[in-house]
């Protein structure tokens, strides 16, 4: 009997020790992937190198990549384009919304470019980009203004995409689209 008793001490700790070796795995595991599960308020990062947090509706991204707004906007923007601010939620619908400066080098293509996927300017159009200083200001917008009128269907995304001209010859690009 006494020698039962010497063992049940190192037999107690090992016990122990393997349970909190199995919970500690198990957190390990919930806080590696649970952002990719889908789990409200984990973070993960998508292919494209934002960071995100799920919320209980969906996940949204602040700092968005150049790559995602590309990939989320639907355009195309040269390797020298900076985003200064971006912010994308996504639930049953989506938001984007990004503040873009493309140098004057590469202006003038991507500004023929966003004319051709976007259309053509809209004068007194509202922005939400703060175009104080900017000067050739085009704002390309479907929101409320879509001219296909009643017998084509309606595009599945709104978009209001706001160039503008700063006084180095650089293109600013204010993205705002929105599922609709």
């Amino acid at each position: 009997m006494p020698r039962e008793r010497r063992h049940r001490g190192p037999r107690i700790l090992l016990g122990i020790a393997v349970m909190i070796v199995l919970v500690a795995g198990g957190f390990w595991v919930l806080s590696r992937f649970a952002g990719g599960w889908g789990v409200p308020y984990f973070s993960f990062t998508t292919d494209r190198g934002s960071l995100c947090t799920n919320d209980f509706t969906g996940y949204h991204c602040d700092n968005v990549s150049k790559a995602d707004v590309q990939w989320w906007g639907d355009l195309d923007l040269p390797d020298s384009a900076v985003v200064h601010s971006s912010h994308y939620k996504s639930t049953h619908d989506f938001n984007l919304d990004a503040v873009v400066t493309v140098p004057k080098a590469d202006a003038a293509k991507t500004y023929a470019s966003l004319r051709k996927t976007f259309g053509a300017c809209q004068s007194g159009h509202p922005t939400q980009l703060d175009t104080t200083g900017l000067a050739q200001v085009c704002v390309m917008a479907n929101d409320a203004s879509d001219t296909a009128g009643d017998a084509a269907p309606l595009a599945d995304t709104l978009y209001e995409i706001t160039t503008g001209v700063q006084k180095d010859g650089a293109l600013v690009i204010g993205i705002h689209e929105e599922s609709r």
